[in-house]
């Protein structure tokens, strides 16, 4: 797993790259396809989708570095080693679990109930979900309202 880690970092460096590129060429003059109001809400869909790339890839490297840690072992590292966060935040944890979506970390406990620790912090979930969400708003109300510019009629042609 910690050999994925500078895989996702060089997707994600890519993406973030490609997102602002694409933010200020169409913010910027000259740009044809876009008018308007429309051109300020794709080139702000375009920047929402960088700072989300940017927080969930920051937050699945997080991910990531906890599973590399959990399957390091060596000595003092039964379930865990020393430096897990179920470990060091929770006694009695047994087993744990990642999910990827939601960005977080569940530890099993000696009973059975499963508890989240905090492993990626709060405000890279929340900048994630919350810069997702706008890109998501935002491409949606330029879809909705229609063409991307006016159309030149053509008159006096058949």
């Amino acid at each position: 797993m910690i050999l994925l880690i500078p895989v996702v970092f060089l997707a994600a460096v890519a993406l973030v790259l490609f997102f602002l590129f694409r933010s200020l060429g169409v913010a910027l003059p000259g740009e044809r396809r876009w008018s308007g109001w429309r051109r300020v809400v794709v080139a702000a869909a375009f920047a929402c989708a960088a700072v989300a790339t940017a927080a969930y890839s920051l937050g699945a490297m997080a991910l990531m570095s906890t599973v590399a840690v959990a399957q390091d072992g060596g000595a003092d590292s039964a379930p865990f080693p020393y430096n897990h966060p179920c470990r060091e935040q929770l006694k009695g944890a047994v087993d744990y679990d990642v999910q990827f979506l939601t960005l977080r970390t569940v530890c099993v406990m000696e009973d059975g109930e499963r508890r989240a620790v905090e492993d990626v912090p709060q405000g890279v979930r929340v900048t994630a979900a919350a810069s997702a969400a706008s890109a998501a708003v935002l491409a949606g109300i330029v879809l909705a309202a229609g063409a991307s510019h006016a159309r030149p009629t053509v008159s006096g042609r058949r």
